[in-house]
């Protein structure tokens, strides 16, 4: 994670519209099994200064807002189904 939240920030500070790539990476980064839901909320929810500056990584986890939501979503629905059988 740390590597594409590099990869986006160093991208983005000429090419701005590739913060909106990340959510199709990490879309395709749990298609493939490569990250597990429990990694990518965790990254989802506190920035850090370890890969990139403190107001980059803000920038790509804002970016990832949709496939975190979507995320959540599919958690609780997918417990709602285990509750009903």
């Amino acid at each position: 994670m740390g590597g594409t939240e590099r990869l986006i920030g160093t991208l983005g500070k000429e090419h701005p519209e590739m913060f909106d790539k990340i959510v199709k990476i990490l879309q395709l980064y749990y298609h493939y099994d490569l990250i597990s839901e429990e990694v990518v909320t965790k990254w989802g929810t506190k920035a850090s200064k370890k890969y990139v500056d403190l107001a980059t990584s803000k920038k790509v986890r804002k970016a990832a807002e949709p496939f975190l939501k979507w995320l959540a979503e599919a958690e609780e629905e997918e417990s709602s189904e285990e509750e009903d059988e």
